[in-house]
């Protein structure tokens, strides 16, 4: 009973952070048999880790570790920032020329998993959330591919 709770509340969870995208093939075998992780934070912002950190605890199959040399799988993230500028130009009621300027700003989280010994990633999602919700949906989606890949 505790596992269907707990198969429901993840796909539940899973479901909020469907703004996620994902490029993933078909998991290497090793990615089934590691037992360690390390998180590597390039976002310069502790809640993306502490995010990955609660729900990989919360997942139970890898051993946090700090030393990326050592883990089997090296969860990386890393932010892009982007931003557009937008001009227009019109003649006002009165003739006499109107113009404004706008900005938009998005920023996107990504994480990308690599093997031990590896230097391209097996696994990389991304998604628009930010700070903790960001680690959080990122790991879920990791977690989402490994209990759905045939073994």
């Amino acid at each position: 009973m505790k596992r269907l709770i707990f198969v429901v509340a993840f796909y539940i969870l899973a479901g909020t952070f469907s703004n996620a995208q994902t490029n993933v093939g078909p998991l290497p075998k090793p990615a089934f048999e590691a037992r360690t992780v390390a998180i590597v934070n390039n976002t310069h912002n502790d809640a993306v880790s502490e995010g990955a950190v609660e729900a990989l605890k919360r997942w139970g199959r890898l051993t946090i570790v700090d030393d990326s040399d050592t883990a089997d799988i090296t969860l990386t993230f890393d932010k892009k920032s982007e931003h557009e500028g937008t001009s227009t130009q019109k003649t006002g009621e009165d003739g006499k020329p109107d113009s404004s300027y706008s900005m938009s700003f998005s920023s996107s989280i990504k994480m990308k998993a690599l093997l031990r010994g590896n230097n391209s990633s097996f696994y990389s999602t991304s998604t628009g959330e930010s700070k903790k919700k960001a680690g959080l949906a990122c790991v879920l989606s990791l977690q989402k591919t490994f209990l759905e890949a045939p073994r």
